[in-house]
């Protein structure tokens, strides 16, 4: 992996995976294991979001076949994930990451016949892909639950525009600058919390 030098913004890097977490997944991408069963992203959009922000991926795996008692009885997927930040203008900085799933094997009932191994086999690396590029690159991050904490660009001129209303430059100067800072101060939990309090600062005179 590079190292971020001098011509690498961090801040850049950062912000794209905020702007990729913020996508929302469209309806009609996303299905439900069966009547009330989790929600999971089509494979398709998946990977128009990795070929637009990603274009430069590589993506490899290792198989593994899980055996009880000399039965078969799942196939386990390592796949390891290369990719780098050309998007956005900085090719040579390069990153991967290691991700596992397993897919239990079906056989016809009362038998030792397999039904479809090659099934089982491409479900377990699809599931292993999908988890690499949501963890990895936070893609279908409203799907999977794993929305960044940091605020979108909206909620951000949100809390500044409240912010330039109040008379305390200081105070203005201290919000906005707790507004772009790094540490997670403010975030998307605590969100309406501040612009309520700014609010009530605001109409205060303050």
């Amino acid at each position: 992996m590079e190292e971020a030098g001098a011509n690498c913004s961090i801040k850049d890097i950062r912000q794209l995976h905020i702007d990729i977490s913020n996508i929302v997944t469209p309806r009609e991408y996303i299905k439900t294991v069966g009547d009330h069963g989790p929600e999971y992203p089509e494979s398709e959009y998946m990977r128009s979001l990795q070929n637009k922000y990603f274009p430069v991926t590589d993506w490899t795996i290792e198989e593994k076949p899980i055996f009880n008692s000399n039965k078969l009885v799942a196939w386990v997927v390592t796949g390891k994930l290369e990719w780098n930040y050309a998007y956005i203008g900085y090719p040579e900085i390069s990153r991967r990451g290691m991700m596992a799933a397993a897919h239990a094997t079906n056989y016809k009932k009362g038998t030792d016949i397999l039904v479809d191994l090659g099934n089982d086999v491409k479900a377990a690396n699809t599931d292993t892909w999908k988890k690499a590029l949501n963890f990895y690159l936070n893609i279908c991050d409203d799907i999977y639950r794993w929305e960044t904490p940091e605020l979108s660009p909206k909620q951000v001129k949100a809390l500044k525009e409240k912010a330039s209303l109040l008379n305390d430059k200081n105070r203005r100067d201290q919000i906005i600058e707790t507004v772009e800072g790094d540490n997670l101060t403010l975030n998307k939990n605590n969100f309406t919390k501040w612009l309520s309090k700014i609010d009530y600062e605001v109409e205060k005179g303050k």
